[in-house]
């Protein structure tokens, strides 16, 4: 008798055990297919365009999507906050507080780099798209050419760039270093981060990079329409991104006077492009230092003072092989394998500013040329890699 209630009993443990094992299996969710991450520095007059921009965010997340978004948000007089969206009442979304950190520099590349990885850890998936908005101004570092100026483009209120908190800014160098690779995209909601200095630091950070070689309007983009397109894998990862762009291009098109351009990058074709680059540059500093401003087409401004020095790629190739029409084609050939989408709206930001569509590469470049008030900036350009590597500089 005390066999049979022996065996009884073990059988009872491993049936309950059992149930224990599949009971926990059954409550673990399945890994998402991507984490969008959204990192948002505005301790700066952007603070309440990028509230906004997580307002319509909300607006339009759904059920459907197999995904997770976590987002990072630095509110002018506030502590950054971490923000996730959950179901409410009624199937409604509502955003949740995830945390409140203390007081911390959000144009730090560290705190980028602490934030991204705290989000890869609370919310892990099969991939990570990376949304990024503040102010700043592509590849020129920090307090370049005097903060005063830096100060004035952040205290008006049309454009936004990358990376400013207090006035304190994130060079674009440190900003590779410590952001994680690995991404499926990288999306600037940002100013100028379309230049091919930017760019090549961050080739090996994402599928694909979305980025304007202009200055971009504070608004930010249209997300309660482009939430939908930021789920695809594969093939229909460039469908949806180039929907993205698209999107955009055609909202800042009816916008009050048109204000935009957009560029999808594909970071992987960057290394020809770089190659071909040097072909044309290579030892000819001193040449083009004597170039003139208005040899080359630059992006008209709508703020910023600086524009004329973020001239259009494209154009300056065709300058520089003026002698040499089939380099110029294979240069064009590889362009279109880097920009895979590119549009600008007409006009640029008024009647008296029109980005030229036959002149319009998507992708912005700085030439060094010999200007007494740009000797700072042409020093600081040399510490980049594309430029000593296509000039062939030590």
């Amino acid at each position: 008798m005390k066999i049979r209630n022996y065996h009884f009993i073990r059988y009872i443990s491993v049936l309950l055990l059992f149930c224990l094992v599949s009971c926990e299996k059954d409550d673990v969710e399945p890994k998402k297919t991507r984490t969008l991450m959204v990192y948002l520095a505005g301790d700066n007059d952007l603070s309440s365009s990028l509230q906004k921009n997580i307002n319509d965010m909300l607006k339009g997340w759904e059920k459907g999507f197999n995904g997770n978004i976590v987002i990072y948000y630095d509110a002018s007089g506030a502590a950054p906050k971490l923000l996730t969206f959950v179901e409410g009442k009624k199937g409604v979304f509502e955003k949740r507080e995830i945390k409140t950190y203390e007081e911390m520099n959000s144009a730090s590349s560290e705190t980028l780099r602490d934030v991204i990885k705290e989000m890869q850890e609370l919310y892990p998936a099969e991939s990570y798209g990376l949304i990024l908005g503040s102010h700043a101004t592509g590849w020129i570092l920090p307090g370049l050419g005097g903060r005063g100026e830096s100060q004035r483009m952040m205290t008006t209120p049309i454009s936004r760039s990358f990376g400013s908190d207090g006035g304190v800014e994130m060079d674009i160098r440190d900003m590779a270093k410590d952001m994680p690779g690995g991404l499926d995209f990288i999306l600037f909601d940002a100013c100028f981060m379309s230049s091919i200095e930017a760019l090549y630091e961050l080739r090996d950070k994402a599928k694909y990079i979305i980025a304007s070689a202009a200055e971009s309007p504070a608004p930010g983009f249209p997300y309660e329409e482009l939430m939908s397109y930021f789920w695809g894998t594969g093939e229909n990862l460039k469908k949806d991104l180039q929907e993205v762009c698209r999107i955009f291009y055609e909202y800042y098109s009816n916008y009050d006077m048109g204000f935009g351009t957009i560029a999808l990058i594909n970071p992987a074709e960057l290394n020809h492009l770089r190659d071909l680059t040097r072909q044309v540059l290579q030892g000819k500093a001193e040449t083009v230092a004597q170039m003139g401003r208005a040899d080359v087409y630059y992006y008209p401004k709508a703020a910023y003072s600086r524009h004329y020095m973020f001239f259009d790629l494209g154009q300056f190739m065709k300058f520089m092989t003026s002698e040499d029409p089939d380099l110029y084609d294979a240069y064009l050939k590889q362009l279109d394998k880097v920009v895979l989408y590119k549009a600008a709206t007409q006009p640029f930001y008024g009647r008296k500013n029109e980005v030229q569509q036959d002149k319009f590469s998507g992708i912005s470049t700085y030439i060094p040329l010999v200007v007494p008030s740009w000797s700072s900036y042409t020093d600081a350009y040399w510490g980049f890699d594309w430029a000593k590597f296509v000039y062939d500089k030590d």
